[in-house]
């Protein structure tokens, strides 16, 4: 191994130029400056000022997230292990790790001034393993490509594209499938004061999985959270990650319910340093949380799509001012989110292909909990698998005969309920056949995986909007027959 003790009568003499600026106890704030491009798990910093932090968390002081220089950007958030030594550090120590000629410095380990225990930075398994074997000795190295994504950031101009979305951290995963719709579930109730709810999403690994809604503690005053959400762009779905801010940002449109409806927060509010709950749209016990207020929500688009842009997916566009927040201050999921999203990619049954759109646990008191007493399940209106084609509809029940005392009336409605269901049919059958005959022709061509790919997810679009259409003629069918008068009217009063 290869180590650099930063201290400032040294500073000339390295490659790479580090020095502390600041230096804050409690999260170890540092700040350095590379004069060369340095590797860290999941990315490369390019040469530039960034600033290095311990995340603000109670349960796992052994998270370290990068900024950049102003700390409007969060570039990074990694998972250490803790790395002893015997004497404390005099001044701030970077390690690192030998490389190929032709790579980047890979950074090891950081000291705090002080510190006996520094924190060691674990690499994805096959980047550990190439480092491994420059330095002839083993290097810690993790499965778990979730913990350290690849961060672009990336600022563009909303105009240049109809999908284009703000500037914020996101995982670049490439995912020809459209995620599946939001499971239905009930908030569980607010384990104490402070807590921000922050809704559950499905996540990527090889398959989709559902990240559980839970209770965060919020890591300052002030601070509010930025939801995750799923963006096409560029051919695939595109994973934005969450974020923590004085203001709620753009999270796609998406309804994720409990405050948040698309656009902002109806949750909550800050007040003299205290969070005030809505009690109107969150599960509050105000005997024991007395900052409370009820505000009604009107919700105007209360679609379960969870994602934006491409087929079938949302049309909302981020605001300037929302545009502006992304460029904000603000930070990464905290600790106890980064364990709760690992969590529950390591749980088989929160996957689509084992839960097929309805989890077991669709929401959690606070991070992580598992028993029985702190879990949700998905309500059962969401049982189905998310359907690709639509003989995988699962159909409705008939709904009841009407009962309105005329039963010429009643005769009317249902028939009117029988012709829908069967137009309903018949529609379903149409697609079914167009997407039949797409198949056979993709046959025919010997398509390759990727074309097979996205022609299954442009047919679970169409089938998705096939579904929401029919729910919403049902709807106005259910409430044009209740809105008309009964033939029979009650005795006048004497």
């Amino acid at each position: 191994m290869k180590y650099h003790r930063l201290a400032i009568f040294l500073l000339s003499a390295l490659l790479i130029v580090a020095g502390t600026i600041r230096a804050d106890e409690k999260n170890k704030k540092s700040v350095f400056t590379f004069q060369d491009p340095v590797q860290v798990p999941g990315t490369v910093l390019p040469p530039g000022t960034y600033v290095f932090k311990l995340a603000s968390s109670q349960s796992d002081r052994h998270i370290v997230q990068i900024y950049n220089q102003d700390e409007s950007q969060l570039i990074a958030t990694i998972l250490t292990i803790p790395n002893s030594q015997l004497e404390p550090a005099g001044s701030t120590i970077l390690m690192y790790a030998q490389t190929p000629p032709d790579e980047p410095q890979a950074l090891e380990a950081w000291f705090y001034p002080g510190d006996n225990t520094g924190q060691q930075f674990v690499y994805p398994r096959r980047k550990a393993a190439e480092l491994s074997s420059a330095n002839a000795v083993g290097v810690p190295s993790t499965d778990d490509a979730q913990a350290y994504p690849e961060v672009v950031t990336q600022t563009a101009p909303a105009s240049e594209s109809a999908d284009v979305q703000p500037a914020v951290a996101q995982v670049r995963i490439s995912v020809a499938i459209a995620p599946p719709l939001l499971p239905v579930y009930e908030q569980p109730i607010c384990p104490g004061d402070g807590y921000i709810w922050t809704p559950g999403y499905w996540a990527w690994d090889d398959d989709y999985y559902w990240v559980p809604g839970t209770w965060v503690l919020a890591p300052e005053v002030g601070f509010l959270w930025t939801p995750p959400y799923w963006g096409w762009d560029g051919g695939a779905f595109v994973f934005y990650d969450g974020y923590w801010g004085p203001e709620v940002g753009f999270y796609g449109g998406v309804v994720y319910g409990f405050g948040y409806f698309g656009f902002g927060y109806e949750g909550g509010r800050w007040e003299n340093g205290h969070f005030f709950y809505n009690t109107a749209v969150n599960r509050i016990d105000t005997t024991v949380i007395r900052n409370v207020y009820n505000t009604r929500v009107n919700i105007t688009n209360n679609t379960r799509v969870s994602y934006n842009g491409g087929n079938g997916g949302l049309t909302a566009r981020p605001s300037a001012r929302e545009e502006a927040y992304a460029r904000e201050r603000h930070a990464g999921p905290v600790a106890a989110q980064v364990q709760h999203v690992r969590a529950a990619r390591g749980n088989t049954q929160l996957r689509d292909s084992a839960n097929h759109g309805n989890p077991g646990i669709a929401a959690t008191s606070r991070p992580g909990e598992a028993n029985d007493r702190g879990t949700v399940a998905t309500r059962t209106e969401n049982t189905s698998r998310t359907p690709i084609h639509p003989n995988d509809i699962q159909r409705a029940e008939p709904r009841p005969a009407p009962n309105t005392g005329d039963a010429n009336l009643d005769k009317k409605y249902q028939q009117e309920q029988e012709e829908l269901r069967a137009k309903h049919e018949g529609e379903r059958q149409n697609l079914q056949q167009e997407q039949d005959k797409e198949h056979q022709q993709l046959a025919k061509q010997k398509a390759d995986d990727a074309q097979k790919q996205q022609l299954e997810q442009r047919h679970q679009q169409q089938t998705q909007e096939l579904m929401q259409r029919h729910a919403d003629e049902q709807h106005q069918l259910e409430q044009r027959q209740a809105q008309r008068p009964n033939a029979s009217k009650p005795e006048p009063r004497p």
